[in-house]
């Protein structure tokens, strides 16, 4: 755990128990008794938060609020004060304190509240983080999709984007906030399949305290910590039927509630979303509401596979060899001709999520040159040297008709000579559909003067 805390606290006893009982937690802790201190310190330290006092000698933990803001406008600061000082704690929460606790608190409840605080701070840091990766393509369907992308993008309608595990769609969602006027706003990625279903509510909406057990202090849920930017949405499928209501009411009405609270709050957040599920499927056995499906798709969007971008390989395997190689700061390999062979001859199963990783274990494992003994393949995603296995059912069954009918229209126009007409006549079809199947299959016509 790399999180930091600053305690600022001018009881030396109070001040030495919390920064034991935090490091117990794994946390790495600085304490100091007054906000002069501790502003010079958050001044020189990025911190994952304050929790500080507000009663200090000298500047006060109000204006130790203020001046922090003024420095760090994201940093959570978690205030404590006495019990009965709830309207200086509310005055704390004006000035831009995350929370507050009372004393005399349990340390479990207090290490349970920065515990929910910093896993908090962390989507948002992970959402928000500039040197994400880039969508790389050179296949003609892809570049489509992300051209779409880019013409959506200034519209700030909801965009949902389909395609399998690890094919990027997070990726195109950045890309659509990036060209879009939020660009400079937050972006906030949440995975609606790896949080408990009772917590999606109150992290996408909030909460006030007391709004259910262990709800001890006020949240501010995702959607309004994104207002002005962007919330992606991935593993929508996975969202429960309930929070599915409430979603849909956020979207048509453009405003949400914080649970245990009565009062409307206004947002400005763009949606986009993303699953790898067949959504048609999951509405016609009632798992997702029909409404809310047309709600988040007003533009869909696809990302293909892998499989059906293989120009891609190399250009994704070249991209990631100079990616890794700049983070391990070691010199770029190049990567052979027989490297590039294995990567061609593989299915890909999961897609570009599993070529990068591939680059990576065997950049990790390799002290010397790439080679194809580097690159750990499952043996039954291998493709065989026969081309019809690297094709998908449509692509097959289209090419076996092409080979058939090429093959027929051949005999038809042999047995006649060349002669069009007739050749049309022998197979039932008319004399513009067999010009028009000469033309798209470049066959070949015989021509037999004198017979």
């Amino acid at each position: 755990m790399n999180e930091s805390i600053l305690v600022v606290e001018d009881t030396p006893s109070l001040r030495d128990v919390l920064a034991q009982v935090l490091s117990g937690e794994g946390y790495a802790v600085n304490t100091t008794a007054t906000a002069e201190e501790a502003l010079e310190l958050i001044g020189k330290t990025d911190f994952t938060m304050v929790l500080s006092d507000l009663k200090l000698p000298g500047k006060s933990g109000l204006d130790l609020i203020a001046d922090t803001r003024a420095m760090n406008k994201r940093m959570p600061i978690v205030v404590m004060t006495a019990f009965g000082s709830i309207d200086i704690a509310v005055d704390a929460m004006k000035l831009g304190a995350t929370d507050f606790i009372t004393k005399p608190f349990d340390p479990e409840d207090l290490c349970q509240l920065i515990g929910q605080i910093v896993e908090h701070r962390r989507i948002i840091d992970r959402s928000s983080d500039s040197k994400h990766k880039a969508f790389v393509t050179q296949n003609d369907a892809a570049a489509d999709m992300l051209m779409q992308a880019k013409k959506v993008a200034p519209l700030g309608c909801p965009v949902l984007i389909l395609g399998e595990s690890g094919t990027g769609k997070e990726l195109v969602a950045r890309y659509i906030h990036e060209q879009s006027p939020r660009t400079d706003e937050r972006f906030v990625a949440v995975n609606c399949g790896s949080m408990p279903s009772d917590l999606l509510e109150s992290e996408f909406f909030g909460h006030e305290a007391g709004a259910f057990t262990g709800a001890n202090e006020q949240r501010v849920g995702l959607f309004e910590v994104a207002t002005h930017g962007t919330i992606f949405l991935d593993e929508i499928a996975n969202m429960p039927a309930n929070l599915q209501t409430k979603l849909l009411r956020a979207l048509q009405e453009s405003e949400i509630k914080r649970l245990g609270s009565t009062k409307m709050r206004k947002i400005n957040t763009r949606v986009i979303s993303a699953t790898n599920a067949d959504l048609e499927k999951e509405i016609s056995e009632g798992k997702f509401r029909e409404d809310l499906y047309y709600r988040l798709g007003v533009v869909i969007l696809e990302v293909p596979p892998l499989r059906r971008r293989p120009e891609d390989i190399p250009l994704l395997a070249n991209y990631f060899v100079k990616r890794f190689s700049q983070e391990f700061e070691r010199p770029t390999p190049a990567l052979s001709g027989a490297v590039l062979k294995k990567l061609a001859n593989y299915r890909w199963p999961g897609n570009v999520r599993e070529l990068e990783n591939a680059v990576c274990r065997a950049m990790i494992l390799s002290e010397g040159p790439l080679k194809p003994d580097s690159f750990e393949l499952k043996e039954s995603c291998v493709i065989l040297e026969d081309d019809a296995l690297r094709q998908t059912l449509p692509e097959a069954i289209a090419e076996t008709v092409r080979r058939t009918e090429t093959e027929i229209i051949t005999k038809a126009l042999s047995q006649t000579y060349g002669n069009k007409s007739k050749a049309a006549e022998i197979l039932g079809v008319s004399y513009k559909t067999l010009l028009n199947k000469v033309k798209e299959y470049d066959i070949e016509v015989p021509n037999f003067r004198g017979k």
